[in-house]
């Protein structure tokens, strides 16, 4: 007579464990994953650029600087895997593939930038994150998270009409900060970058506005 006995190892609805991190360099994601290289460097000068202008405010020290950069680089690694959704797609890559270029500690914090840099962000939206995986991160990593990708969303929208808009001018206020975007795209990317200040105004006081540049 059969035993009805089952095994942990026979139960189906068990869950898989998840595979480990393979890590890749970043031309090695470039290459697997099709990421649109100019739109990748545009948006990392952005980036680098926007971390230096708003230093005094981020509350990010100088060794996360090349974080930032590579966080911006492979942003939309899920595009070509999943375009509707490839903010989670590219989550899941960076978690299965991070850069090889950061430490360990880090690649948690690319892919869930690259999930954060898509949609908008509110208190609710903010709230609905810690519920995921994302809230079982320290909380060390999930506020560095948040200002990494606070400011690769600013950096994507500056790059959003693909016409190579660049920072202008930067006029400081006591409470604000004014930045004049420059180029043929500008009016598109400056309300872009509008909208997508949405994740650094939940997170800092400093306001931040952006404005086409004037024809003189």
């Amino acid at each position: 007579m059969k035993s009805n006995t089952i095994s942990a190892g026979d139960n189906l609805s068990e869950k898989k464990e998840k595979p480990s991190p393979e890590p890749l360099d970043l031309e090695a994601l470039y290459h697997r994953y099709g990421i649109e290289r100019s739109h990748a460097d545009n948006v990392a000068r952005n980036v680098l650029e926007l971390f230096d202008i708003l230093a005094p405010f981020h509350g990010l020290g100088p060794e996360f600087r090349k974080l930032v950069e590579i966080a911006a680089l492979v942003h939309d690694s899920g595009v070509t895997t999943d375009l509707e959704n490839h903010h989670k797609a590219g989550r899941d890559i960076l978690l299965l593939h991070p850069p090889a270029n950061l430490p360990e500690k880090l690649w948690p914090v690319v892919a869930w930038t690259a999930f954060l840099h898509k949609k908008k962000m509110g208190e609710k939206k903010l709230r609905k994150l810690r519920e995921k995986e994302f809230g079982s991160m320290p909380e060390d990593l999930q506020s560095l998270t948040l200002k990494v990708a606070a400011l690769v969303r600013l950096a994507d929208a500056l790059d959003y009409s693909r016409m190579e808009s660049k920072l202008g001018k930067v006029t400081f206020g006591e409470q604000s900060i004014k930045f004049e975007i420059n180029g043929s795209g500008s009016a598109i990317d400056a309300e872009r970058m509008r909208e997508k200040g949405d994740l650094w105004h939940l997170l800092q006081k400093m306001k931040l506005d952006f404005m086409p540049e004037i024809k003189r």
